[in-house]
């Protein structure tokens, strides 16, 4: 019986039977390729494999977003930095002598310059916080948002160098350095305590809310160390919990496109911090 020498070669030697379908090198049809080996783990590929996959997975869209919140919160802060410095220019404005002198004055507080200045900062106060708080896409736009923005920095400026005016220079001196201190400390306690504030800010909207209609229905409670204390306590919460809104390592955030919003509430923030920091010690010297 003639023999197949294709076959032969596959019956001898222990190699199982002859399979055509098995793969041949185009060189020789009769000569089977055979695939190396790879010593690697074939769950995650080899050397080469994981090189080139390396950057293009989880890690970048982590890396990504880590970038734009970081992008974000320079420009947030950036922005705040602007408005307390253009504010600290005005309250400067206070410790010359012809200014305080013009403001203290009876003329000043009965000019209408004066009155014309409280309707006009009432009047862009709440204007800007109507339109960053409910028509957000008008906020988020250039240049808009930053004519809204700096026209409240302007107003509250204008704000702070008169009421500033009737304090001691020292004492303003003073309160600027604890609200710094504050500030800073409270920054660094909402960055790295793991606690959540910003479910808070319903509650401490409606507590401010209540407490000053409470104080100006009744006219007559008179305003002492404790009810500042207590408005101190409230904007020192209200720091910490914006400030974990634009870092957004815990719970609620900003969305990176309210960096003018989330610079405005730090803020307002800040200053009223001041504001009632200076009272306590205008208070306490019986100014």
């Amino acid at each position: 019986m003639e023999q197949n020498p294709q076959t032969d070669q596959y019956q001898t030697g222990g190699y199982a039977p002859y399979n055509p379908s098995f793969p041949y090198s185009t060189d020789n049809p009769a000569e089977p390729v055979m695939q190396p080996k790879s010593d690697d783990n074939p769950q995650f590929g080899n050397e080469n494999d994981i090189e080139a996959q390396k950057g293009t997975g989880y890690d970048d869209d982590v890396n990504i977003t880590y970038s734009i919140r970081r992008g974000f919160i320079i420009k947030t802060y950036g922005i705040l930095i602007t408005q307390l410095l253009i504010t600290s220019g005005f309250i400067c404005l206070s410790f010359v002598q012809t200014v305080n002198d013009f403001i203290k004055s009876p003329n000043f507080a009965s000019s209408g310059f004066f009155i014309g200045f409280l309707v006009l900062f009432l009047v862009i106060t709440i204007f800007v916080c109507i339109m960053f708080s409910c028509f957000r896409d008008t906020a988020r736009r250039f240049p808009i948002n930053y004519i809204l923005l700096f026209s409240f920095t302007l107003c509250m400026s204008f704000y702070c160098l008169i009421f500033c005016a009737f304090f001691d220079p020292q004492d303003v001196i003073v309160a600027a350095i604890l609200t710094t201190a504050v500030t800073v400390g409270l920054t660094i306690y909402a960055i790295k305590t793991k606690e959540d504030f910003t479910f808070l800010g319903g509650f401490l909207f409606c507590f401010v809310f209540l407490s000053a209609f409470t104080i100006g229905f009744f006219f007559w409670i008179r305003v002492t160390v404790f009810w500042l204390a207590l408005g101190v306590l409230v904007y020192s919460l209200y720091i910490i919990y914006d400030t974990q809104l634009i870092m957004g390592n815990v719970g609620l955030e900003y969305s990176i496109d309210d960096y003018c919003f989330a610079a405005l509430n730090l803020y307002i923030d800040i200053i009223y911090l001041f504001l009632k920091i200076l009272q306590i010690i205008g208070t306490i010297k019986g100014n």
